[in-house]
C-alpha cells in the first residue's frame, strides 16, 4: 500500500437526532447534511453582509499566507495584521490567501439570532467561534473538545483521522497537537508511515454540519471565500490524554524540547516562537498546568512568556 487508505465520512442525509446521538456516543465523526440550511446565517451571510453588519469590529487575521497544507511550520507573528472586519473583507477580495480565525461569538452582537446549534442536541456549550477566509488550509491537528462545525458560506474540504493514527502523523516535536503531514497530497518520501493511516473525508456545502469528536485529527481547506462556525461542547480531554500520546510516540527530540521550553519559557519566562494557528509549545503548556495545581503558586506565578 503506497497511499493512506481513504474513506468517506459517514453522512446523515436527513437530520435524525437519535442517529446523530449514536455517533456522538461512540465518538465517531458524521456529516449532518443540510442540518443548518434553514439557519438565518446560512441564508443571508456573505463577506459583504458581515462587513455591513460587524464591519467596525477590530480583528487580527493572518494574511499573506503561504500555499501550504502545513501552516504550523511558519511563525504566527509574521502573518498577523490588525484591521477592522470590513477591511479584512476588502483584503479577501484582493486575492490574498488570508484567514480570520477564532473570533469569539460573543464579539458579534446578534449572532445568536442567526444560528441554532441547540436544535442539534443542546450541547454542553463551551464556546462558539467564527471563521472567515480565502483559500485557507488549517493543517492537520486535534482539539480538546467536541466540535459541531457548521459551514455557512462557500465550501470546505474536511479530512479526518482517528486518534489512534497519531503514530503515523509525524507530530511537531514541540507542538504535539499539530501534524507535519500534508493530508491532501502526502509526501511519502518524507513521511513514509502515513501510508498506514486511514483518512476519512467530505466536502462541506453551505448548511452542512460536521461533528468532529475531541481528539480526532482534522484538516479543513476552504474555497476562495468561506464562512464557518464552530460550536465546542462537552467534557474536554484531560491532560492524561496528552501524557499518553507523548509516552506512546514522543521521541528523544520531543522530550528534550519539552524540558527546554518548560525551563526556558516557563520557569525563566523567556520568549518562545509560537507556530501559526498553534498553542504555546508543549513545555510551556506543561509549566502552566503544573503552576496552576501547585499549592500557593497560582496567584504568585507571573504570566507566561510572550511569543515572538
Amino acid at each position: 500500500m503506497n497511499e493512506p487508505k481513504r474513506e468517506p465520512i459517514p453522512t446523515i442525509d436527513s437530520f435524525d437526532r437519535a442517529a446523530f446521538e449514536s455517533y456522538r456516543a461512540q465518538s465517531r465523526p458524521v456529516v449532518l447534511k443540510g442540518a443548518a440550511r434553514q439557519w438565518p446565517a446560512t441564508r443571508k451571510w456573505s463577506p459583504e453582509y458581515l462587513a455591513r453588519t460587524w464591519g467596525d469590529l477590530p480583528v487580527k487575521p493572518s494574511v499573506n499566507l503561504p500555499a501550504t497544507e502545513v501552516p504550523y511550520q511558519f511563525r504566527d507573528v509574521n502573518h498577523r495584521r490588525e484591521m477592522t472586519l470590513a477591511q479584512f473583507v476588502q483584503w479577501m477580495d484582493g486575492g490574498d490567501r488570508c484567514y480570520l480565525d477564532q473570533v469569539r461569538g460573543d464579539e458579534l452582537p446578534g449572532l445568536a439570532e442567526d444560528i441554532d446549534f441547540a436544535s442539534l442536541g443542546e450541547p454542553d456549550l463551551k464556546g462558539i467561534v467564527f471563521w472567515m477566509g480565502a483559500r485557507t488550509r488549517s493543517g492537520l491537528h486535534y482539539d480538546y473538545a467536541d466540535n459541531l462545525f457548521a459551514q455557512i458560506h462557500g465550501t470546505k474540504l474536511a479530512i479526518l483521522a482517528a486518534p489512534e493514527n497519531a503514530r503515523y502523523l509525524y507530530l511537531f516535536p514541540d507542538s504535539h497537537t499539530k501534524s507535519q503531514v500534508t493530508p491532501e497530497r502526502p509526501d511519502l518520501a518524507k513521511h513514509p508511515q502515513v501510508k498506514h493511516a486511514t483518512l476519512i473525508e467530505a466536502t462541506l456545502e453551505p448548511g452542512d454540519v460536521l461533528f468532529i469528536p475531541k481528539g480526532w485529527w482534522h484538516y479543513l481547506a476552504s474555497s476562495d471565500r468561506s464562512i464557518s462556525l464552530t460550536c465546542w461542547h462537552g467534557t474536554p480531554l484531560s491532560p492524561g490524554h496528552d501524557l499518553r500520546l507523548l509516552l506512546s510516540i514522543g521521541g528523544v527530540k520531543t522530550w528534550a524540547l519539552l524540558a527546554k521550553d518548560f525551563v526556558w519559557s516557563g520557569i525563566l519566562k523567556r520568549p518562545y516562537k509560537r507556530r501559526l494557528y498553534s498553542l504555546p509549545p508543549t513545555g510551556v503548556l506543561l509549566y502552566e498546568l503544573v503552576s496552576s495545581v501547585l499549592p500557593g503558586r497560582k496567584k504568585r506565578t507571573p504570566p507566561p512568556a510572550k511569543p515572538m
